[in-house]
């Protein structure tokens, strides 16, 4: 096993991504030239993005317990839980528009550093922790890629006043459509209801783009949307180019926004088509010799809703939301049924020092089980960004149970601090331990799983993170999370059921 990371050597890794962009950030000017010249009367736009990130894991341990009590040696794992690596991407992009037309090319240069050869354990132990990941597709400690993220032609409101039609590779996030300018409703949109089913993936160091088209009509205080695309590669792979063969997702939604019948609300009702061609081996309950015989695809019919409401009380500000989503269709030879439902609120004192916003949630998504019954009841979260959910990405929104407690604070203009308690069950204690955010190739099913053992407690997760927008080009993230794992972890990792994770990113932006 490799030898866990060096505290010194992350110390002055992060010490040098600090003291590099904060210089830029110091010599940068007030404000960006986005217009860097004109061609026949229309602006060029140019937009650059450079991201630095080092991770820091130590995945619960693989390996066996001491012999005895008495021994002061620590456990050591089978394979490497603990390790430090660099991710990044440059990315550039340039744009033209002319009468209400714009096209936009854009390319995207990931790179991974130092990545664990060993972080990859044999079933159930499954991937340490995001390096794996990373290194298991590449299988490369130390690799780069370079091809198209986006790549379209958008047309505005010559067409028909309120309607804007983008055709090509473009990026899309579910629930991020529709943008209200109340800055607590656009919080909540943005943090906790977009990108829950589909999402770029962006936390990743390669993220993932559509080949496809989007449609939309604006009127007063509403937006209807709709979208269809092809999942490109990426993620975790670096082959970002080419898209994924045989799978496409159809989304259509209805958002409606503040207006003098819902007041300071934002609702939204909304259906997403998937369907997964690859014939590869799911990932549910049923035993491996089962699955394997079962590459028919999947096609899923997911349809849901969800609301938030804002209204001032007292001294602060109050906040209500619900989401849900109920989904039907087959799941290979298995029909599919199944649901997920989210309840938060919270309470905001936006005129006491720090802003402080407390806020609580509920979130519950069916399991399976029954793996004999012919029905896959497990909630499938299709192609999202799974990280704003869930922070420290041990677990997704499938077959969950999740009681979260979190405190908001903005200690200086432009920083953000987000504490949180998580309590976390599966909802089936028949089903699995899901992990992952989607398809990212066609050899990779995209999705985790591992046993339960017949329990329920998954993790209790402690975490925080600081983000901190510099200034219009800087900013930066720190992020600590600890999870004590509890019995179904725990009949996993015997050599010990706690985790730690943490980065620092900083990224510059023009």
């Amino acid at each position: 096993m490799k030898p866990g990371p060096s505290r010194v050597m992350v110390a002055l890794r992060a010490g040098a991504m600090f003291l590099t962009l904060a210089s830029l950030a110091s010599a940068a000017p007030a404000h960006g030239a986005v217009d860097a010249f004109s061609i026949a009367g229309g602006p060029v736009t140019i937009t650059g993005d450079l991201r630095l990130r080092e991770e820091v894991w130590n995945w619960f341990n693989p390996g066996l317990p001491a012999t005895s009590a008495a021994s002061s040696a620590a456990p050591k794992g089978i394979d490497d839980n603990r390790y430090n690596f660099l991710g990044g991407y440059l990315r550039l992009g340039a744009g033209y528009e002319r009468d209400g037309v714009k096209g936009y090319f854009e390319l995207m240069t990931p790179f991974l550093v130092n990545l664990p050869n060993d972080a990859v354990a044999p079933p159930p132990l499954g991937i340490l922790g995001l390096g794996g990941n990373y290194f298991q597709p590449n299988q490369a400690s130390n690799s780069a890629s370079v091809f198209l993220k986006q790549g379209y032609i958008e047309f505005g409101k010559q067409i028909i006043e309120g309607f804007d039609f983008k055709g090509g590779r473009f990026e899309f996030f579910d629930g991020g459509e529709y943008r209200p300018a109340d800055p607590e409703l656009a919080w909540i949109a943005k943090n906790r209801i977009s990108q829950r089913l589909i999402g770029n993936f962006g936390f990743s160091d390669i993220m993932r783009s559509f080949d496809g088209a989007t449609a939309s009509y604006a009127g007063d205080g509403w937006q209807a949307t709709a979208m269809y695309g092809v999942p490109t590669k990426g993620v975790f792979d670096l082959q970002g180019m080419n898209e994924i063969s045989n799978t496409d997702v159809v989304y259509a939604a209805l958002n409606a926004g503040p207006n003098k019948w819902w007041g300071n609300s934002l609702g939204r009702i909304f259906y997403i088509y998937y369907d997964d061609g690859r014939k590869l081996v799911p990932v549910d309950n049923r035993p491996l010799a089962v699955r394997a015989k079962d590459t028919h695809p999947i096609y899923i019919h997911t349809a849901g809703a969800d609301y938030v409401r804002t209204v001032e009380i007292g001294p602060g500000v109050a906040d209500f939301m619900l989401w849900g989503a109920g989904q039907l269709g087959a799941w290979g030879e298995l029909s599919q049924e199944s649901y997920a439902a989210v309840v938060e609120g919270g309470y905001k004192l936006p005129q006491v020092k720090w802003q402080p916003w407390m806020r609580f949630g509920y979130t519950t998504t069916s399991g399976d089980g029954n793996p004999n019954d012919g029905t896959h009841g497990t909630f499938f979260q299709i192609l999202p960004t799974p990280r704003p959910y869930a922070m420290f990405p041990f677990f997704n929104m499938m077959n969950i149970d999740d009681a979260m407690a979190q405190l908001i604070l903005s200690p200086i203009k432009g920083a953000e601090v987000q504490t949180s308690v998580h309590g976390l069950w599966l909802s089936s204690n028949q089903d699995l331990w899901y992990s992952g955010g989607g398809e990212f190739d066609n050899k990779n099913f995209g999705y985790a799983g591992r046993p339960s053992s017949g329990r329920s407690y998954l993790a209790t997760l402690l975490d925080c993170q600081f983000s901190w927008k510099i200034n219009e080009y800087i900013a930066t993230t720190l992020y600590y999370g600890h999870a004590f794992g509890g019995a179904v972890v725990n009949s996993i990792y015997p050599g010990g059921k706690q985790a730690d994770y943490g980065f620092i990113e900083m990224d510059l932006s023009f």
